[in-house]
């Protein structure tokens, strides 16, 4: 169910989340935005963070601002058998307002029978430590496997059949599920879709056959990109010069379906007039 605070949340809250006068999906799980700069879509209220644009987020400035836990409506949102979660739809409109029945909320600045949408936020900063589902293109897609098609014998190249789009020199981590040097993790430095080559070699002879699993990502300050509702980190993001900057404490890509990040945004997230 997207991302969840594991250390250092600052506080929860109860915040408007809205759209303008158009409306907007968000979901439990999802990653959360107050709107700063006018390159990001308007809106008085939280929306989600969404994909980065630019690098370090430089075009869209978002400022990451939380994570949500829940919402002020009746059954707590919807259900989405998709994103294994609740989420509601917003409209800022007054007939959309006077529309809206089930409202239940009377804490904090909120004023109970308010038709505002409002969500429970778990508040965040540069120290909060997140963790978050990896899947391939699509939440709930478990990341693809790939196996070697040409044997090494000294261990620093690994060759697949044509990934869908390459990371960034040393942005990409394998697992190795089969083989010799099944448990094992390595980065990669080369940016081809194919042959991938490492600075550290794999302790193990790498044969035909054996299978690896990639996350585009590495321990450390390093790119990611999130899927549009900021629920999942991308296995394999087309990055051209779009992500963000996060400081990656633990990739975990032992099981399919259940590969997950734990994660930190860097400090360079938080600048709202970063250049």
């Amino acid at each position: 169910m997207g991302f969840e605070v594991i250390e250092g949340e600052i506080r929860t809250i109860w915040a408007p989340i809205n759209f303008a006068n158009s409306a907007a999906t968000v979901y439990q799980g999802s990653i959360v935005m107050s709107s700063l700069a006018s390159s990001v879509p308007a809106g008085e209220g939280l929306l989600a963070i969404g994909a980065s644009a630019g690098k370090s987020d430089t075009t869209g400035k978002a400022v990451p601002f939380g994570v949500v836990l829940g919402f002020n409506t009746e059954n707590n949102g919807t259900y989405s058998s998709t994103y294994k979660g609740n989420y509601v739809v917003t409209a800022g409109t007054q007939a959309a307002q006077q529309a809206r029945t089930g409202t239940r909320l009377a804490e904090g600045m909120a004023a109970k029978g308010d038709p505002l949408y409002w969500g429970k936020v778990a508040v965040i900063g540069p120290s909060t430590v997140l963790k978050g589902p990896i899947f391939n293109g699509a939440y709930g897609t478990a990341p693809t496997a790939y196996s070697n098609t040409a044997a090494s014998t000294d261990g620093s190249t690994l060759t697949t059949s044509a990934i869908s789009n390459a990371y960034l020199a040393y942005n990409g981590t394998w697992y190795c599920r089969s083989g010799a040097n099944r448990g094992l993790y390595r980065t990669a430095y080369d940016t081809s879709t194919t042959v991938h080559t490492f600075r550290t070699a794999w302790p193990q002879d790498i044969a035909v056959g054996d299978s690896f699993v990639l996350a585009s990502l590495r321990i450390g300050t390093c790119a990611a990109q999130f899927d549009s509702a900021s629920t999942y980190i991308e296995q394999m993001p087309s990055y051209a010069s779009d992500y963000y900057l996060i400081d990656v404490l633990e990739i975990n890509l032992e099981t399919s379906g259940k590969e997950y990040a734990i994660f930190k945004f860097n400090a360079d997230q938080f600048c709202g007039v970063r250049a």
